[in-house]
C-alpha cells in the first residue's frame, strides 16, 4: 500500500515564497547583480503561486519536479536578473540551485542535529538569515583575491556597466585637471555614448612609447563597485585606447587605482 500525504497549499506557498526569496537573494549577494528589490519579491512571489498553481494540475511529482526545475526556476531566474548571456544565466542557476541545497541541508541539521532544540519555524528563520549573509561573505572574500571590477559609466543620461581591471601600474593623471585617468576601449565607448564630445589631448610614456599623446573625455560619473563597497566619482576622466589593447581580453576598461581614494557609497 502507498503512502499517503497531506500537504497543505498555503503552507506549500509559504515556504516556496521563503526558499525562493533566499536563493534569488543569494545570486544578487554573491554576483553582484544590478536589480532593484521589488523585483527579487515580485520572482519569488511569482514562482510561489506557479509553484503552487502546478502542483494542483500535474498529474504526477514526478512532471510537476520536472516542471519546476527545468521551465518555472530557469524563468524566474532570467526575469529577476535579465542575464547578457548564457554564461552567466548557467551561473547564475548553479548559484541559487547550490543556496537550495544549503537551506535545504541547514533546516535539517537545526531541526535534527541540534538535538530537536530548534523548531521548523525557528530552524527556517535561521537559515533565511544565514544563507544571504553566507552568500555577502563568500563574495567578499572572493572578490578580494581577484583584480576585476564592475564600473558603471553615466553620460548624457545613459549609464552602461563594463568589466574592469584595477592595474596599480597604472598612474596617468590629468594635468589640466589633476585628476587620475582610467583607461576605456573606444569602440566601447563610441558604441555607448556616440561620438567622443570636448576631447583634450593628454601626454603619457609607457613601454615602447617614450612620447605619446592620449585622447582623453570627462564623463559625468564613475561608479566602481568593488568587494569593499562602491566608490563614486563626479567628473571623472577617461581616457580613449585603441580597441586592440583590450582586444581578446576579458575586461574593456583599466581602472587607475586612485580612483580607490574617492568618497565610498
Amino acid at each position: 500500500m502507498g503512502a499517503i500525504y497531506e500537504v497543505y497549499i498555503d503552507v506549500l506557498a509559504v515556504n516556496n515564497f521563503l526558499a525562493d526569496l533566499a536563493a534569488l537573494l543569494a545570486v544578487h549577494l554573491f554576483r553582484r547583480r544590478r536589480v532593484r528589490a521589488y523585483r527579487i519579491v515580485s520572482g519569488a512571489l511569482l514562482a510561489s503561486a506557479a509553484s503552487c498553481v502546478l502542483f494542483l494540475a500535474c498529474q504526477s511529482p514526478a512532471a510537476y519536479l520536472l516542471t519546476v526545475h527545468f521551465l518555472l526556476n530557469p524563468a524566474v531566474l532570467f526575469y529577476c536578473f535579465r542575464q547578457k548571456s548564457k554564461h552567466d544565466f548557467f551561473s547564475d542557476l548553479c548559484i541559487a540551485y547550490f543556496a537550495f541545497l544549503i537551506l535545504g541541508g541547514a533546516v535539517e541539521w537545526l531541526q535534527t542535529g541540534a538535538g530537536g532544540f530548534f523548531s521548523y519555524q525557528m530552524a527556517i528563520g535561521i537559515a533565511l538569515v544565514g544563507l544571504p549573509a553566507s552568500s555577502l561573505w563568500l563574495r567578499r572574500q572572493f572578490q578580494s583575491r581577484t583584480r576585476y571590477v564592475e564600473a558603471e559609466l553615466c553620460q548624457n543620461g545613459r549609464r552602461i556597466y563594463v568589466k574592469a581591471l584595477c592595474d596599480s601600474g597604472n598612474l596617468l593623471t590629468d594635468p589640466y585637471e589633476g585628476k587620475p585617468v582610467s583607461m576605456i576601449d573606444r569602440k566601447l565607448y563610441e558604441e555607448a555614448f556616440g561620438a567622443a564630445q570636448s576631447v583634450r589631448l593628454i601626454p603619457y610614456e609607457s613601454l615602447g612609447c617614450r612620447c605619446g599623446l592620449l585622447e582623453a573625455v570627462t564623463i559625468e560619473e564613475l561608479n566602481i563597485a568593488s568587494a569593499n563597497g562602491t566608490k563614486s566619482s563626479k567628473r571623472a576622466v577617461l581616457g580613449l585606447a585603441d580597441h586592440a589593447l583590450f582586444q581578446n581580453k576579458p575586461y574593456s576598461m583599466i581602472i587607475n587605482p586612485q580612483e580607490n581614494n574617492r568618497r565610498q557609497i
